[in-house]
């Protein structure tokens, strides 16, 4: 695939961003301290559509919850998948994040990002710690990855200490060192010095994530360094993070609408059209009454859920598109979509491929002429999905 554009929409280099609040102060003749406390303030609406800030997967996450709408963006991202509760899945929003947890949900972020704007190392082998036995084998691999990556490093004894809690300033640190590795540029400070209780070896990384709007204070003057991190409040500093990426122009973010029901549709038809400024393909769903839903996003390689089998699609990028609420075709009586591929051969769209279905999700690659815009939506009787891919990466 050939290499994204990425523009700067900030002025300068990327990675910096104009002091929204400092530039009305200044206009007024005010700037101070409380001026610049909060530069920009980011929320995280360019990287998670309304439909996945609602996603309301977890059952310990209320709708009213302070950070409940980054925890579903997270969700619909594939970055947290929880614990199965008695009656669902469970977050724990309130847990405090260790520093193995910590490297985990940054390396998931990172790799939300297209090989062609940045890619973490492999996993090499166990990470280069004293302590690395004490590792969890779920998250070595991760630390492993953004250690080789110089974005996380030790104590000066050599210890990673997985297991303790990561406080607000360590944190700070860890995101914005992520940052500047992605984008291969130092990210500007907020002016002045916003919090009051803020100094030391992390002063820079949390006043250029507060320049950023990634972080935000708990009053209007301290930051509080040393509270630890609770997973809730690392889930809206990493959806931030993942708004700043789609907001550069990094990142094309996921398209995401939740089903209604489980295994009951399936895909009778599927249509291409070419417009203006736009291709389109269109999925015709029968079955019953329920909604489908689906998870759309691109992908660096075309690879099955289940199987891990991955298929060529032809095309310079691939738009993995995602149903779900879908039945296994023995289980339905309509005549079903069975062509292994659709040339399109558009501007937008060059070729569908018809993958799997596994676990009600049915599995679809469109392979398209590079990283473009795209959009999904329905339509009713019957039933229609379509993606709309723009003809300009």
């Amino acid at each position: 695939m050939p290499t994204p554009t990425l523009p700067s929409r900030y002025g300068r280099a990327r990675g910096a961003v104009i002091a929204i609040g400092a530039v009305i102060a200044l206009a007024a003749g005010q700037l101070g301290a409380a001026a610049a406390a909060v530069p920009f303030d980011r929320g995280i609406d360019d990287a998670c559509e309304e439909s996945a800030q609602d996603a309301d997967h977890f059952v310990d996450v209320d709708a009213t919850h302070t950070h409940a709408t980054a925890i579903n963006c997270l969700w619909a991202y594939g970055i947290v998948q929880g614990q199965v509760a008695d009656d669902g899945f469970a977050y724990s929003p309130g847990s405090d994040v260790t520093r193995e947890q910590m490297a985990s949900f940054i390396a998931a972020m990172i790799d939300q990002l297209p090989n062609e704007v940045y890619a973490l190392p492999g996993a090499d082998a166990e990470p280069d710690f004293t302590d690395a036995a004490e590792i969890s084998s779920a998250h070595a691999a991760n630390v492993d990855r953004l250690q080789q990556a110089g974005i996380i490093s030790g104590y000066g004894d050599g210890t990673f200490r997985p297991g303790v809690s990561i406080d607000r300033a360590q944190m700070a640190t860890f995101i914005a060192q992520a940052i500047e590795r992605v984008i291969d540029d130092e990210l500007m400070r907020a002016e002045g010095e916003p919090f009051e209780d803020v100094s030391g070896t992390h002063q820079a990384n949390i006043e250029k994530l507060t320049q950023l709007g990634i972080v935000q204070g708990q009053t209007r003057t301290t930051y509080g360094p040393h509270a630890p991190t609770s997973r809730a409040q690392m889930a809206t500093m990493v959806a931030r993070s993942l708004d700043y990426f789609v907001f550069e122009g990094l990142l094309e973010p996921v398209a995401f609408a939740p089903t209604t029901a489980p295994s009951t549709l399936g895909i009778t038809d599927v249509d291409t059209g070419v417009h203006e400024d736009f291709d389109r393909v269109t999925f015709t769903l029968e079955g019953d009454d329920a909604l489908a839903g689906w998870n759309v996003r691109y992908v660096d390689e075309a690879v099955a859920d289940g199987s891990g089998e991955s298929v060529d699609v032809a095309g310079e990028a691939i738009l993995e598109v995602t149903l779900t609420g879908m039945a296994l075709p023995p289980d339905l009586e309509e005549d079903l979509w069975d062509d292994e591929r659709i040339v399109a051969d558009g501007e937008g769209i060059v070729e569908i491929v018809n993958f799997s279905v596994f676990e009600g999700e049915q599995q679809i690659f469109v392979g398209t002429t590079g990283i473009n815009g795209f959009s999904v939506d329905r339509l009713s009787d019957p039933q229609r999905v379509f993606v709309d891919v723009d003809h300009d990466s």
